[in-house]
């Protein structure tokens, strides 16, 4: 197991102040773009990137506050210290698995540290269900609070939970 990462910057009040957002996955990198979902794929839902998973676990790529658990198990949102508002979706249409083959670790209101455990999920069985396993995290308020965001891995790349994914300057935060 990779020793944990450092700790998150503290919470940034000036625009321009940049942040790395982890890995949510131990896996390879698979672009946004790349993702075979246009909904992910177009950017619609927000900026990121996205991972194809070697490990059935999610990991909070950031210290946060989770706000969204699906019962299902298979998407998570989670609002960081830095007020990004980032959505964890583990594959394409999983939710179609009623919550088979998924364990969540954490519930809506946890407040969880970069690196923990969200949710474990079964790789093979997934597959075997037939539904793709590459796995979004978007910033779903990129527009409005980030004034940038870039990969900081290239695709095919591989992955720890230890590693940064996304590197995001800020805007300034509302009344700061």
């Amino acid at each position: 197991m990779a020793p944990p990462p450092p700790p998150a910057p503290a919470v940034a009040t000036e625009a321009g102040e940049s942040v790395e957002i982890g890995s949510h996955m131990v896996g390879s990198v698979v672009l946004l773009a790349d993702v075979k979902d246009p909904t992910f794929s177009s950017g619609a839902l927000g900026a990121g990137t996205a991972v194809e998973p070697t490990e059935g676990k999610l990991y909070a790529p950031a210290d946060g506050k989770i706000t969204v658990a699906f019962p299902t198990g298979h998407a998570y949102g989670l609002r960081t210290e830095d007020g990004l508002d980032l959505l964890m979706h583990i594959g394409m249409d999983t939710v179609e698995l009623d919550g088979k083959h998924f364990e969540p670790k954490v519930a809506k209101g946890d407040t969880v540290k970069r690196g923990d455990v969200i949710a474990e999920f079964d790789i093979p069985a997934i597959k075997a269900a037939g539904y793709p396993l590459a796995t979004p995290m978007v910033i779903t308020n990129s527009k409005k609070a980030a004034a940038s965001v870039e990969d900081v891995q290239v695709s095919g790349a591989s992955v720890t939970s230890a590693d940064s994914l996304l590197k995001v300057a800020l805007k300034a935060k509302a009344n700061a």
